[in-house]
């Protein structure tokens, strides 16, 4: 066929849509070139008119195939890198667990047993130095900590790191990042949220986190969920929505609280009176470790001031 081969499609979709099948088609134009050419008609020989058919038939077969390899072949290469890519974070998602297995098992293998001598030993000399701190004056000690305070930078997303999982919170709520095997399925992993407990582990292994909150939550709007087959991540809702929790679960370390700085973007989501508690809870913080009075003491040296 000479010319543009697709100059004919707009035409020929109109007769497919209506014809509804390769069938229908079929059938309309074999039935068109019976009706209106002599195609059969003229024909002396049954065979001429098949191989006509045939030859142009074998055409498109040639050229169908030949797309047909050409898509197999580039979903092939694309799915070999696919599964490449997923071997290699497989392969580094396994590495980092392996590393921080290492590191965890480092740590309690520096904890040495000592004897009753030794350790009475150890008490002794805590207690010579403990009497000897008193030489520095008060003021000293409080400079100290004043100027080892303003080192420290306030906490990441106002939480912390423990040696199982990672947190943040905001006035609200928490989320909490606990790494897990890589490979898991979400159906294997246990997450048992209660309104004063938590348990986090894998099904048929000793239990990753189990115990009891800091504080009261609110369980029924709490959730979790495995991200990458990997981490667990869960978001939990405080029970009291005004106070910043120093840790997740009671007896892992703390943070220090008075350092934590609320998003300014954050406070302009909140209602009017809950800002202003906010805000106070900022101010009084400040105030604290400066060694200042709070915004009630304030108030209480005003009042006394009037009645002088």
């Amino acid at each position: 066929m000479e010319g543009d081969p697709e100059r004919f499609d707009g035409m020929l979709l109109n007769v497919a849509q209506q014809a509804g099948s390769i069938d229908g088609i079929l059938d309309c134009f074999f039935g068109f070139l019976h009706r209106k050419t002599d195609f059969f008609t003229g024909a002396q020989d049954e065979k001429v008119c098949e191989d006509m058919v045939l030859k142009y038939y074998k055409k498109h077969w040639k050229v169908g195939q030949k797309k047909r390899h050409e898509i197999q072949e580039k979903n092939r290469i694309a799915d070999e890198e696919r599964k490449a890519k997923a071997e290699a974070q497989r392969q580094k998602d396994e590495e980092e667990y392996r590393k921080r297995q290492e590191e965890l098992a480092s740590k309690t293998s520096t904890i040495e047993e000592v004897t009753d001598e030794e350790a009475a030993a150890i008490k002794a000399n805590k207690q010579a130095t403990a009497e000897e701190g008193p030489e520095k004056t008060d003021g000293d000690d409080e400079d100290a900590k004043s100027d080892d305070g303003n080192k420290e930078p306030p906490p990441e997303g106002n939480g912390g790191t423990t040696d199982k999982y990672t947190w943040t919170q905001t006035l609200g709520a928490l989320e909490l990042f606990v790494p897990v095997r890589p490979g898991l399925k979400a159906k294997q992993i246990v997450c048992d949220i209660g309104s004063d407990s938590l348990k986090v582990g894998v099904k048929g292994e000793p239990m990753i986190l189990e115990g009891k909150f800091h504080a009261k939550i609110k369980p029924d709007d709490c959730m979790w969920t495995l991200v990458d087959n990997k981490l667990i991540q869960i978001t939990i809702d405080k029970f009291d929505n005004m106070k910043w929790w120093s840790c997740v679960m009671q007896g892992d370390a703390v943070i220090d609280t008075k350092k934590i700085v609320p998003d300014n973007s954050k406070l302009s989501d909140l209602d009017g009176e809950t800002r202003m508690t906010v805000e106070k809870m900022m101010y009084d913080q400040r105030q604290k470790a400066l060694g200042k009075p709070t915004s009630d003491q304030e108030k209480q040296h005003d009042l006394l001031e009037k009645f002088k």
